[in-house]
């Protein structure tokens, strides 16, 4: 059940972080385009880049710990055998869980300066930016948890599938 709320969570995310990154792209280029050729400045394009660049960071950082490839050098993980690697991982999404928490729980305050505190530029409030930090810290943890309960071989972890998938791509290679 979890595994499939998570599978709809991970689409929609990867979804909006897409739009949140062309919408920052869209921005950035619009406000150097008219301040170093019409020589104005659109405000709420100051308001807009960081609401999608900590929205886009927030929604990645979540499906990265899903995927497996943030928040741990694989070093020590590729080298465990068994029953060490398992305990390893169990730790390693322990300790990420924990850490979405933290990042959540500590944002609470935050979020509620939110509510006070405007953009200068805009006068629109700050609390859709800061409630990123809110959001995001809670969908690492979540995330994580889901993991809790994946066996490790039922999903290819991140760092694996790249490798195979080049070793692949270098074996069709070779053959040709």
């Amino acid at each position: 059940m979890l595994h499939k709320i998570a599978d709809k969570i991970e689409w929609g995310l990867e979804k909006s972080a897409a739009l949140m990154c062309l919408m920052l792209l869209v921005c950035l280029f619009t406000e150097v385009l008219t301040r170093y050729v019409f020589f104005t400045s659109i405000p709420e394009i100051q308001y807009i880049v960081p609401f999608c660049f900590l929205w886009m960071v927030m929604f990645a950082s979540a499906i990265a710990v899903r995927k497996g490839t943030h928040f741990e050098v694989d070093l020590l993980q590729t080298r465990l055998p068994g029953l060490p690697k398992r305990i390893h991982r169990t730790l390693m999404l322990l300790t990420v869980m924990a850490g979405g928490v933290i990042i959540a729980w500590s944002s609470i305050d935050f979020v509620q300066l939110g509510l006070l505190k405007k953009n200068p530029a805009t006068g629109i409030r700050m609390i859709y930016i800061y409630a990123s930090l809110l959001i995001g810290g809670g969908l690492m943890a979540l995330m994580a948890l889901e993991q809790l309960f994946v066996s490790p071989g039922d999903t290819a972890d991140g760092i694996d599938a790249i490798l195979d998938a080049n070793k692949a791509e270098i074996s069709a290679k070779d053959l040709k």
